[in-house]
């Protein structure tokens, strides 16, 4: 029965994937879908910083409105994760430090490293150039130490997880999904997150 319901979901993503990101594969499928195959344009301002080692994964793309992140390699899905929990107001781009906004646009990996708070700690490239523009502009500080993590685990963790909007702005998955994203991407690898 569980396999089914997957198997189905698996289906759903597909087909989203191919009307609104032009085809994919699910691992495991025998289903060619290549000739529907997707690459991202990364523009010169997020591409992957000198002396990176290739990443076991291409790119990163968040969906933040359909609390999805999945990640990409040869222009297919690779793995697909929901997303546990994103910042209090997740709805629109993170303008500045304290309003509890995810970022949206493109981004890299800027760092990871092991997090005694939140399992593991993969930093995206937070603040961009033009995040820091808008942000001056409006007075206020772009903030900064955004990224995808895990929770807190223990029981502060376990009531972390009934609550979709309890980190500051960053990306939160459960700690099992964490250490497989943790494993797959490197330093360097761009990330798309979408409204």
């Amino acid at each position: 029965m569980q396999a089914a319901l997957f198997r189905l979901l698996g289906l759903l993503i597909c087909v989203f994937c191919s009307v609104g990101l032009g085809g994919c594969q699910l691992a495991g499928s025998s289903t060619d879908y290549s000739r529907n195959a997707v690459s991202l344009t990364i523009p010169p301002a997020v591409e992957k910083p000198a002396n990176t080692v290739s990443s076991k994964v291409d790119y990163i793309v968040v969906q933040k409105n359909d609390w999805l992140m999945t990640l990409w390699k040869d222009g297919r899905i690779l793995k697909t994760y929901s997303i546990m929990a994103m910042g209090a107001n997740p709805v629109g781009p993170k303008v500045y430090e304290g309003d509890e906004r995810t970022p949206e646009g493109q981004y890299y990996i800027a760092e990871k490293h092991v997090s005694q708070n939140f399992q593991k700690f993969l930093g995206i490239s937070y603040p961009s150039d033009q995040d820091k523009k808008n942000a001056t502009r409006f007075g206020v500080s772009p903030g900064g130490q955004v990224g995808l993590h895990g929770d807190r685990g223990g029981m502060s963790g376990f009531w972390q997880r009934f609550d979709k909007n309890w980190t500051d702005g960053c990306i939160a998955l459960r700690n099992h999904d964490i250490e497989e994203v943790y494993a797959m991407v490197d330093v360097g690898t761009p990330i798309l997150i979408r409204p």
